[in-house]
C-alpha cells in the first residue's frame, strides 16, 4: 500500500487537477492551485490495483476493477453493515483496510473496533445529522488503527470508490501554521488518527485530521489531540474560514491549548479555547492568495484520562460578484471517541 500512495501522490503532483475527475469537475475559475491532497484527482483509480474482497449484501456495492472470492486473497475488504463481522475482523488482524459502503456505516465501524479494542487503540469522529455513505478503517502495524468518516456532500464522483481510494493514498497536507514543540515529546507515543472528509458538489473540499499520542506515567495518563483542517477552494469560491472546535466534559482539564494566536505561511490562526469550561476552538483565515486557494493549519489541546467530545468543523467559501458576495458552506459535527488502553 504505502508504494501506491507514493506513486499516486507523485502522479497528482506533476497532473493538473482540472485535468483530473475527483471531487468534482471545474469550469476553470478555480485558483489553480495543485494543493497535492488528492481531494481533486481519481482516487478511486487505485483501486485496478488492489483485490477487494466484498463482504455482506453485495448487490448494495459497487464494483470495484478488481476483486477476489476470498478474504485470504484480498488486499481491501469492502462490506455492508451487515456483513459477518468474523470475516471483517480477521482482515483488520491481519492488516487489511475494511470499508463500510451500504447501511448503518457508522455504527458497523463502532462495533468492528470494538472487537478488536484489546489490540489495538483507535479513535473515531463520527458525523451526526449530514448523511455518512463510507467509512474507513486502516490498520498499522505498530498496534493503531487510522479511521476516516467521509460526508456525502455530492461531490464524489462514487460515493464509495472515490473515498475509499483517498483513504488509500490521499492526505491531509502538513500545516503552514506554527505547533509548538515541548521537551516531553518523546514520551509521547501515537495512538491513532481520525480523518473526516468531504467534498461538496460544487467542487469545494475539506478534511480534518485528528492525531492522538499518549503518554502513560506514574501520575496518570496524558494525552494529546491534534487536529489539521484542510480546506480547497472549488470554480471560483475562495477559501474564507476554517473553524474547529472540542468540546469536553466540564469536569476534565485541559492543561494546555496551542498555538497562540499568529499567522504563518499566508494563514492567521485565532484560539478562541476556553479552558475553564474544557472548550478547545480555532479559527483559520486566508492572509493570501495561496491560502484562498488551499488554506492548512494546526491545533491541538492536551488533557488527562480517557477522551471524549463533541466536536465540530465548518468551513466556508467565498466569490466576490459585483453586486455582492455569494458563499458556501460545509460542516461536520458529531462526537469523538478514542480508546487509547491497548
Amino acid at each position: 500500500m504505502p508504494s501506491t500512495r507514493r506513486r499516486f501522490l507523485a502522479a497528482v503532483g506533476t497532473t493538473g487537477i482540472a485535468a483530473l475527475a475527483g471531487c468534482s469537475a471545474f469550469d476553470g475559475g478555480r485558483p489553480d492551485v495543485n494543493t497535492g491532497s488528492g481531494l481533486h484527482a481519481d482516487t478511486s483509480r487505485v483501486l485496478d490495483d488492489e483485490a477487494v474482497y466484498l463482504a455482506g449484501d453485495t448487490d448494495d456495492l459497487p464494483d470495484p476493477p478488481n476483486t477476489n472470492d476470498a478474504v485470504a486473497g484480498a488486499d481491501i475488504v469492502l462490506a455492508t453493515a451487515s456483513a459477518d463481522r468474523g470475516d471483517l475482523v480477521r482482515a483488520l488482524r491481519a492488516g487489511k483496510p475494511v470499508a463500510f459502503a451500504a447501511g448503518d456505516v457508522q455504527a458497523a465501524l463502532r462495533s468492528l473496533l470494538e472487537a478488536v479494542r484489546g489490540e489495538y487503540t483507535f479513535g473515531v469522529e463520527a458525523v451526526r445529522a449530514r448523511p455518512v455513505e463510507t467509512v474507513v478503517a486502516i490498520p498499522n502495524a505498530n498496534g493503531t488503527v487510522e479511521t476516516y468518516t467521509f460526508v456525502d456532500d455530492g461531490g464524489w464522483d462514487d460515493p464509495a470508490l472515490d473515498p475509499l481510494g483517498w483513504a488509500l493514498v490521499g492526505r491531509v497536507p502538513e500545516c503552514d501554521t506554527f505547533v509548538p514543540e515541548s521537551s516531553a515529546d518523546s514520551m509521547y507515543d501515537y495512538a491513532g488518527a481520525a480523518h473526516v472528509v468531504g467534498c461538496l458538489e460544487t467542487g469545494e473540499a475539506y478534511a480534518s485530521r485528528t492525531v492522538a499520542s499518549v503518554s502513560r506515567q506514574d501520575t496518570g495518563q496524558y494525552v494529546r489531540l491534534r487536529t489539521t483542517l484542510h480546506a480547497a477552494a472549488g470554480d471560483g469560491y475562495a477559501v474564507e474560514e476554517a473553524v474547529r472546535s472540542a468540546d469536553l466534559p466540564d469536569d476534565q482539564r485541559l492543561d494546555s491549548v496551542f498555538p497562540n494566536p499568529h499567522t504563518r505561511n499566508g494563514v492567521q490562526v485565532a484560539n478562541v479555547s476556553d479552558t475553564i469550561r474544557s472548550q478547545f476552538a480555532v479559527e483559520l483565515t486566508p492572509a493570501s492568495d495561496r491560502a484562498r486557494s488551499a488554506l492548512t493549519g494546526c491545533g491541538g489541546f492536551r488533557t488527562e484520562g480517557a477522551v471524549g467530545y463533541d466536536h465540530r468543523s465548518s468551513f466556508q467559501w467565498k466569490r466576490d460578484r459585483l453586486l455582492g458576495s455569494d458563499r458556501h458552506y460545509a460542516s461536520a459535527t458529531g462526537r469523538g471517541e478514542w480508546h487509547l488502553d491497548d
